[in-house]
């Protein structure tokens, strides 16, 4: 039979007992001239339709056949959408274990709409039969994305499914002269077909993402060998790189997670594990911001990861980029605790000494000196202001009366300043002994003498700082008072 039939000659074949092939150019032919969907409603049309699906769902048929008949009962379906909520009970006979393999129908056209019949299939079956399919699938792009989509409706995460596909593509063995290269040219074609469907999804990252796609990856070249060809290896790492940065896009969860970058590193050894080809540059920069937002992240947090932080060497060419990139994150970002600013500027978390608790109390009672003389200098400004303090606000009330707030805010804020050191001093367990003017029995421990002391009795000119013991009572001295 030609495909040169036309008009009531097709409408005749479709309706004939005729095998499936020539029913196919019949029904192309209507299609061709548009006489379907058009006279949907001709007899002989629900006629031919009728005998495909009872071809399709007759396991006594040849498989080839089977499928043929199933792929022009979906693709009438396609053109009369009225006939396509009837498509699920027609053909669900024919979807069971022994479902014939895909592959058996040579065109890429005839594989996309036995895809569709499988979406609308049910069975524990069913998703090892798609992820078959996929490995399988050499050129039908849009049947390939069908397979893929079917599938990711039945897994319960992305892992699952990443799993299953690297499963079934490590059994696929091309008979080709290069069968590294043509299992490299079908991943990349399967990766790309992922990329474009992960996004819209809804399924979970699930455990150990990262090592369902390096399997994805490493699994099917494992046996046949890596691909030979430059071209086909470049290809390949970018759809790589791409899909990661979709997947971290997509599940950020995952984007501090240095497992999910192994897939990239197994590429960039494919390629000889020095320096990524230009023609990739495009590709790893998206990852590079990935990895930069997820290290902020995770440093917002005070978290520090050393191996998502060594993800940026693996995705820079040269070492000082990757340190240039962290650097610029610390410089950045001055919100994060010193201790991650400084693990990003030298790519390792800095060693700390802690310092002993007998040194840590020598250096503070080199500081007592300086709080036991602010201290004694509080004491003579608070004095200070006492006397002077209702005397100025007397006369401000009535000369200038609007400065009487804004002095008095001063008084008080200088107050509230004296409370503090007194606070330190309390912390420290300092007092001041002794008053300035104040007669007392000379006692070298507290005092020194300025000039001769001949007699008992001496006036204190500044007063000794000394440290409380716990039941209140003066102890050692911290800095001796002057008494004459």
């Amino acid at each position: 039979m030609t495909d040169a039939i036309s008009g009531d000659a097709a409408f005749d074949v479709f309706a004939s007992d005729s095998p499936v092939v020539h029913k196919q150019k019949a029904l192309r032919a209507l299609m061709r001239e548009k006489l379907i969907p058009k006279q949907a409603d001709d007899a002989r049309f629900k006629a031919g339709l009728a005998q495909l699906t009872q071809v399709a769902v007759d396991p006594t048929v040849e498989p080839e056949t089977r499928l043929l008949a199933i792929a022009c009962v979906v693709h009438a379906a396609q053109m009369v959408k009225r006939l396509q909520p009837n498509l699920q009970l027609w053909l669900a006979p024919a979807m069971g274990e022994d479902f014939p393999p895909l592959q058996l129908l040579k065109e890429a056209d005839d594989r996309l709409n036995v895809a569709r019949a499988l979406a609308l299939a049910d069975g524990a079956w069913l998703a090892g039969y798609l992820a078959d399919a996929i490995a399988y699938e050499e050129t039908g792009e849009k049947a390939r994305e069908e397979l893929i989509a079917a599938l990711l409706a039945r897994s319960e995460t992305l892992a699952e499914l990443l799993g299953r596909v690297a499963q079934a593509m490590a059994g696929v063995r091309p008979e080709t002269e290069k069968p590294g290269d043509s299992i490299g040219r079908r991943q990349a074609r399967t990766l790309s077909a992922l990329r474009a469907l992960i996004p819209t999804s809804e399924l979970e990252a699930g455990d150990e993402l990262g090592k369902a796609l390096h399997a994805l990856v490493s699994l099917p070249l494992r046996a046949v060998g890596r691909p030979k060809e430059e071209k086909v290896q470049h290809e390949l790492a970018e759809e790589v790189v791409l899909l990661t940065h979709e997947i971290v896009r997509s599940r950020f969860s995952v984007a501090t997670d240095p497992a999910v970058f192994q897939a990239v590193a197994y590429c960039r050894q494919m390629l000889g594990g020095s320096t990524w080809p230009d023609v990739l540059q495009g590709a790893l920069s998206l990852l590079v911001k990935d990895v930069r937002e997820a290290l902020i992240l995770l440093g917002r947090q005070g978290v520090r990861d050393q191996g998502l932080l060594e993800q940026l060497d693996m995705l820079c060419n040269y070492p000082l980029r990757a340190r240039a990139i962290a650097k610029e994150i610390a410089e950045r970002h001055p919100e994060l605790d010193e201790d991650t600013r400084q693990w990003l500027i030298h790519g390792r978390v800095i060693a700390k000494r802690e310092a002993s608790s007998t040194a840590l109390e020598v250096a503070a009672r080199e500081a007592d000196v300086a709080i036991g003389l602010a201290l004694n200098a509080a004491r003579e400004a608070r004095q200070a202001v006492a006397g002077v303090k209702e005397p100025v606000i007397s006369v401000l009330d009535i000369y200038e009366q609007s400065l009487v707030s804004v002095t008095q805010d001063c008084f008080q804020r200088f107050e509230g300043l004296l409370l503090q050191m007194d606070q330190v001093a309390q912390q420290r367990s300092l007092a001041l002994y002794g008053e300035v003017g104040q007669e007392v029995d000379f006692a070298p421990k507290y005092f020194q003498a300025v000039g001769e002391v001949a007699r008992q009795k001496v006036v204190i000119r500044q007063p000794a700082v000394v440290r409380i013991r716990k039941d209140g009572t003066a102890g050692d001295v911290v800095l001796k008072g002057l008494v004459e």
